[in-house]
């Protein structure tokens, strides 16, 4: 039996094998070809592709009854042309794959290029044509333009932006930031290559980095401020030290005066039980102490609020003198710390000045800082509704302003 004494469909069933196996034969020679390999197997590529083509047009005319040429195998034999021709195109093939895992092609270079995780691209600097732009490159310019890499210098001006408002929303070197949370840090630069001057666009992955650093600033504002709040406690402490040395000063003249009096009265009931120069001397001391009304520095008004702001960093800048009574001086106090946290905390600022302009019956506070402008209105809460509050129990107003620039007006009255 022959291969013209088959049905329709047997004959069909052939072909088509034979089809199959010459597309893999000319997929082989193209694969060996652009991979380079040696120049026997590219013959033997295309002999073997040109035997298959050549069996495939002697069973299509077979097929359609055009015989050119008159030839025709034994179906056995045909049998096993076939399925030796598709043991050949296969095994071809695996060959091909494994020769590709152990060699350098340029598919090799293109696909390793490709699966870098660092983002490159090069391109002719005149007209911006890429020359190669691998595959993380491209993502990275259609996650944050929208659109592939198509010129390069244009590439490069659009990335030059979005590295501007990185470094100035971040404060750090220039990064690009994706919209998954992945960042890059960009590196340009020119290489020489057969005295050509091709530039280069470097995207290395420092999401890792960046996460790092992120943790890191906030355990350190975090530290800050603990710090300030430690150097707060501090002072204090200080304050609070000092007063209990005063009481323990008061208390011991308190018992001076005591004894003297004790002794006085036993000298008015026998005299020549006193001795009187000791008396005199012992009742002169004591009358020296209770005279004696110069206050200590640390004993000043608004003193420990001062050393407060020295030790965070913050020079505290007055412009006039501040109230001395005694129901203002805790009002103004509480003022003056709530300026020093604002300036410190959210203004990030260094000279904290209040001015001070009396009127006939008031004091005018004027609190100003040398930090940034707030971006919005101020909402009291916290500190300042706490300042207000106070403020207004001893019949004084508050007003806060935020253009052309920060400021805070507080109106205290006199004591009559």
């Amino acid at each position: 039996m022959t291969f013209g004494n088959l049905s329709l469909a047997s004959r069909g069933m052939i072909l088509t094998v034979t089809y199959i196996i010459l597309m893999t034969f000319i997929y082989n020679t193209i694969r060996s070809l652009f991979l380079k390999r040696s120049r026997i197997n590219i013959i033997a590529s295309i002999v073997a592709t040109l035997i298959t083509n050549l069996l495939l047009q002697i069973l299509d005319m077979h097929h359609i009854g055009l015989y050119v040429i008159k030839f025709e195998l034994p179906l056995p034999v045909l049998l096993v042309i076939q399925i030796l021709l598709l043991f050949i195109a296969v095994a071809q093939q695996y060959i091909i794959g494994k020769w590709q895992e152990t060699h350098i092609s340029a598919m090799s270079v293109k696909e390793a290029f490709d699966m870098l995780p660092t983002g490159l691209c090069y391109y002719n600097d005149n007209d911006g044509m890429p020359l190669m732009v691998n595959q993380t490159m491209q993502d990275i310019s259609v996650d944050l333009f929208g659109k592939g890499v198509t010129n390069g210098n244009e590439f490069c001006n659009r990335l030059n932006e979005t590295e501007t408002a990185m470094a100035v929303s971040e404060g750090k070197a220039p990064l690009v930031r994706c919209s998954d949370g992945r960042t890059y840090s960009i590196r340009k630069q020119k290489l020489f290559i057969k005295n050509k001057e091709i530039p280069e666009i470097i995207a290395a992955d420092v999401s890792r980095e960046y996460a790092l650093t992120q943790e890191l600033e906030e355990r350190r504002t975090k530290a800050a401020q603990l710090n300030t709040r430690l150097k707060a406690l501090l002072g204090t402490i200080e304050y609070l030290t000092m007063s209990r040395e005063l009481l323990q000063l008061k208390v011991a003249l308190h018992d001076n005066i005591g004894q003297s009096i004790l002794i006085a009265r036993r000298y008015l009931a026998e005299p020549q039980s006193v001795d009187r120069d000791e008396l005199l001397y012992l009742w002169k001391d004591n009358i020296r102490h209770l005279l004696n009304e110069e206050q200590e520095e640390w004993e000043l008004p608004y003193y420990v609020i001062s050393k407060e702001a020295d030790k965070l960093g913050i020079k505290l800048q007055i412009v006039g003198e501040l109230p001395k009574e005694t129901k203002l001086i805790p009002v103004v106090d509480s003022a003056i710390s709530a300026h020093i946290g604002n300036t410190l905390k959210h203004a990030d600022g260094k000279l904290a000045t209040i001015k001070v302009k009396e009127t006939g019956g008031s004091y005018i506070l004027t609190f100003l800082n040398d930090g940034k402008k707030p971006e919005k209105e101020i909402e009291e809460k916290g500190g300042l509704r706490n300042l207000r509050h106070d403020i207004e129990s001893v019949g004084g107003s508050m007003k806060i302003y935020t253009s052309p620039e920060f400021c805070m007006e507080i109106i205290l009255p006199k004591e009559d």
